[in-house]
């Protein structure tokens, strides 16, 4: 299952030698390794012939075959790599800047890959084409399902069922739940089979479990025409055509199929011309979105149960018709939230529970809340058989990205850009990423519940992770990767000692550390060493921060990823510019970064982070000049420091991000030649009391010439807010590139006038001004400004009038206003082209809060108003909703439910939680 991505990672590093300017391949070196690049090219269709296969095949021994291939991989790329690290000379205090490698003595180990790889090849085909069927798993024909209540997803129910029932003219409908195993897709589906208004609206009905190893498709017709028509039938077409026609002529029909693992089960049915003059709905479950096709008209996604249902599901389950205990309902809360809203993990964790001897004892359940014992574990362990086929059947290439996805830690929120780096890093990836597109085929098209946050542009394609800030994975599905990934050696967790034994760390080449005091143990470090440190490719430390340094240096040889921002380095260390097939480096360090970190050519990505914002007087800290001739780097992040340029004409064509330095980059003679393709930007700026803020305006004029930045991050750090100074008054007095997409300010202080500049950028996006980015006590915006603007932020401001005039803000989703007391009239034309339209406020003035309280939809959108109040004694938030007149058309509501929507619906809860009202958000979504 692993294959795949073994060969992707020795293609990668095959190209890595051949293309780097720093290598000088003596002999024939070169065509040895082309020919094996040249030979592992077919495997990539010869392995993704699986992926053409029914999921209702066993791949018990293509899954053994494909591990071997991996290991005879995996072993000529050790032998490689070290086979080139020998010959670097990483122990000068420079390195050559050409480097000669000959690698003609693996000539031997070339032709004992080729022999493997070729009789590999023909038993992998063979395997793939004789695979057998396995025998029928949880399939079965008719309704069986227990009449029983559904916790949650009440909203989801009210949409399903209404689109079911309402007329719109089509005599057959599609419509397919998708969502993660374990989610809720076929209780959602028996409870909407068992509604009475669903029994009155469909005199006929049929259910199919059809499942990953279905019956024969002509079992399953017959089941569902004996269903619908009561009886069973045998006969031919015509007999059929006649019986339906008979029997079901003028009749709606309502047919479940529910776990559908191949669309042809829907798409085959020869039956659905033979029904006339009624309506057919077909409600469809599926665990893959990537299975539904163009017939299926409607396709919702189930989500996870939010706090408040968790809690009542896990509570129902394991008292019963009980309330829990009051001593409980502390640690009862944790364990609900602990489960992440999974149904399946809570109803595993409660059954668990429910039949142990420690039902009602405080001190078990505490224990549970904290991870003491193993309810978790066992519960994981239970529900993987349920989870793993849907990770066993992805595409090849998906595998091994989705394993990788585990060694994040729980509630880690990673950016989709910083996985993309680090499986690019992995050689996972194409030379040339794909990694967002990776991600959401396994978030969208195969719902690996690879769960997405909001970012600042909060866009409506929450199945597009390119349009969200973090991701992060589910409990339940980290520990099904992280049990694959230490299997098949990719990497391993260590949270403590005994995680170290010899016959689970033996060849890992992935570490992944979650208690960092481990390597200051001489029996781990010393495990390490002997066991895996010459096979590893990346060094996580995902542990609890840890402030004191503890040395890790334990043999590494080809580590690639060193991710140690949680472990604290008093000074930089020295031993790492030796892993000179360093590509993704990331360290908290208070420390100089030394010019010897040039040494590190390969690497792509450099984080140094400080232990605490403290710096000395008067003793500025500066990025070594040596980084200019780090020619692979793509993303440098050094904060507070200063970064200048050499004399000499050099640039670092790859770096398309650029955070934390400080404002002197902006001096930098031509800067946009020196970082001619940068698209994210970050600038620190530090400014004492009687600095002129007006110098800043020069920073614009040299960030304006950087053609293709689309992020720009401009910050005071502390800012001291001058409420008389006086600006230059100029036009284009903030010059800023026009591909400009995000632009963050904070602290400036500049007047409102200068809003005009940023206003006619074509492009942008997202625009958040912070900590009075602009200063005044009036905003008049032109006509026709900010084009583009989906996400406007202002976070503390002086800000009194804003006035907005026709034409300005049309594609406006989301505006968020925090800390504005000041703000009392806001006046915004109704002009949105979008159908939906957010407002959040926080802490405002009561007066801003009463004109977000009194936006009324148009015929085009709808509105949503959060507001937020912390100035009495309990924070309390109100949430309106209201559906513009086209929605309503739409969904064909009569007056009677118009008016009901129309009005506003809200709920106001304490203590911070955003709520709303059960029944008004119901109406509301329906």
């Amino acid at each position: 299952m692993t294959a795949f991505g073994a060969t992707q990672s020795l293609m990668n590093t095959i190209e890595d030698i051949l293309r780097c300017s720093r290598y000088s391949l003596v002999g024939h070196s070169q065509q040895i390794i082309q020919v094996v690049h040249n030979e592992l090219q077919p495997w990539h269709e010869i392995l993704k012939r699986l992926d053409n296969t029914s999921s209702s095949r066993s791949r018990k021994k293509v899954n053994a075959l494909d591990g071997k291939i991996k290991e005879a991989v995996w072993k000529f790329e050790d032998l490689l790599e070290s086979f080139l690290i020998q010959q670097i000379p990483s122990q000068l205090e420079t390195l050559p800047e050409i480097v000669s490698i000959d690698l003609q003595s693996l000539q031997h180990d070339v032709h004992s890959l080729f022999e493997t790889l070729k009789d590999m090849e023909k038993d992998y085909i063979y395997e793939v084409e004789t695979m057998p069927q396995d025998e029928p798993i949880s399939s079965s024909i008719g309704f069986h399902g227990p009449n029983s209540k559904m916790i949650g997803l009440s909203d989801q129910f009210q949409r399903l069922k209404y689109d079911l029932i309402r007329e719109n003219g089509d005599r057959i409908l599609f419509h397919c739940i998708i969502g993660t195993a374990g989610v809720g897709k076929t209780t959602l589906a028996r409870q909407i089979y068992q509604d009475p208004e669903i029994h009155s609206k469909f005199e006929c009905q049929a259910w199919v479990t059809v499942g990953r190893v279905p019956q024969p498709l002509s079992q399953i017709f017959q089941g569902i025409l004996a269903q619908l028509c009561g009886i069973g039938i045998t006969q031919g077409d015509e007999e059929i055509d006649y019986i339906l026609k008979e029997r079901l002529d003028g009749k709606n029909c309502l047919i479940v199929l529910d776990d559908i693992w191949d669309n042809g089960v829907w798409s085959s049915m020869p039956f659905f011309k033979h029904i006339q003059n009624g309506c057919i709905r077909v409600l469809v479950t599926s665990r893959r979105r990537k299975l539904m096709d163009a017939s299926i008209s409607r396709r919702d996604e189930v989500r996870f149960l939010n706090e408040e249902e968790s809690m009542e599901l896990l509570c129902e389950k394991v008292f019963g018709d009980e309330i829990c205990p009051p001593q409980l309902h502390k640690a009862a809360v944790k364990i609900a939230k602990h489960c992440e809203g999974l149904p399946l993990l809570i109803v595993t964790v409660a059954a668990i529970i429910a039949i142990s001897n420690h039902k009602r004892d405080l001190v078990y359940w505490n224990d549970m809340a904290k991870g003491r014992n193993s309810v978790f574990r066992d519960a994981y362990n239970e529900i993987s058989k349920v989870l793993f086929p849907s990770y066993n059947y992805l595409p090849q290439e998906l595998k091994m990205i989705f394993l990788f996805m585990g060694v994040f830690p729980r509630d880690c929120h990673t950016p989709p850009s910083k996985i993309t780096i680090m499986l690019m890093a992995e050689g996972l990836l194409p030379r040339y990423g794909w990694g967002n597109l990776y991600l959401n085929e396994l978030a969208h098209g195969y719902s690996l519940a690879l769960h997405t946050v909001k970012s600042a542009e909060k866009t409506f394609t929450e199945h597009l992770v390119t349009g969200f800030k973090t991701c992060w994975l589910h409990s339940s599905w980290r520990h099904v990767c992280r049990k694959e990934a230490s299997k098949n050696k990719f990497y391993h967790v260590l949270k403590k000692l005994t995680d170290a034994e010899e016959e689970v760390l033996k060849g890992q080449r992935g570490l992944c550390v979650e208690n960092n005091i481990l390597f200051g143990i001489k029996d781990f470090h010393d495990s390490v060493r002997l066991n895996c440190a010459s096979f590893a490719r990346s060094l996580l430390c995902y542990g609890d921060y840890h402030q004191y340094p503890i040395h890790i240096d334990a043999g590494f040889m080809l580590l690639r990823e060193i991710d140690a921002l949680t472990q604290r380095f008093y000074t930089f260390p020295i031993e790492i510019l030796t892993l000179v097939q360093l590509k993704y480096l990331a360290l908290t360090c208070n420390g100089e970064v030394p010019a010897t970190i040039s040494k590190l050519f390969n690497l792509q990505v450099l984080i140094i982070h400080p232990h605490m914002k403290i710096r000395r007087c008067g003793a500025p800290s500066y990025v070594p000049i040596q980084v200019w001739d780090m020619q692979k780097l793509k993303h440098i992040e050094i904060l507070g420091k200063i970064l200048v340029a050499p004399s000499h004409d050099v640039s670092l064509k790859k770096l398309s991000t650029l955070v934390g330095v400080n404002a002197s980059i902006c001096t930098i003679f031509e800067l946009s030649q020196r970082i001619p393709n940068i698209k994210k930007l970050g600038i620190q700026i530090e400014l004492t009391p009687y600095e002129d803020h007006s110098d800043l305006l020069s920073c614009f004029g040299c960030i304006s010439t950087l053609k293709r930045l689309e992020t720009l991050k401009l910050s005071i750090t502390n800012p001291v807010i001058k409420k008389s100074h006086d600006f230059p008054m100029t036009d284009g007095a903030l010059k800023l590139p026009c591909n400009l997409k995000k632009l963050h300010l904070s602290g400036m202080g500049f007047p409102w006038k200068y809003m005009d500049d940023i206003a006619s950028l074509p492009n942008l996006k997202a625009l958040k001004l912070r900590s009075y980015a602009f200063q005044g006590s009036h905003w008049n915006t032109k006509e026709c400004c900010f084009p583009s603007l989906k996400f406007l932020l202002i976070e503390e401001s002086d800000l009194v009038q804003w006035k907005s005039r026709y034409g300005s803000f049309p594609t406006l989703i989301n505006l968020i206003m925090k800390y504005c007391y000041k703000l009392a009239d806001i006046r915004i034309p109704s002009t949105f082209n979008h159908h939906h339209l957010e407002v959040e406020l926080e802490d405002c003035n009561p007066l801003a809060m009463t004109w977000a309280r009194q936006l009324k939809p148009s015929y085009w959108f709808n509105v949503t108003v959060t507001i937020t109040s912390s100035f009495d004694k309990k924070p309390t938030t109100i949430t309106y909703e209201r559906c513009g007149s086209r929605s309503m058309s739409n969904n064909e509501a009569t007056d009677e439910e118009n008016a009901e929507i129309y009005s506003p619906h809200y709920g106001i809860t304490e203590g911070g939680y955003q709520g709303e009202d059960d029944e008004g958000y119901r109406q509301w979504r329906s």
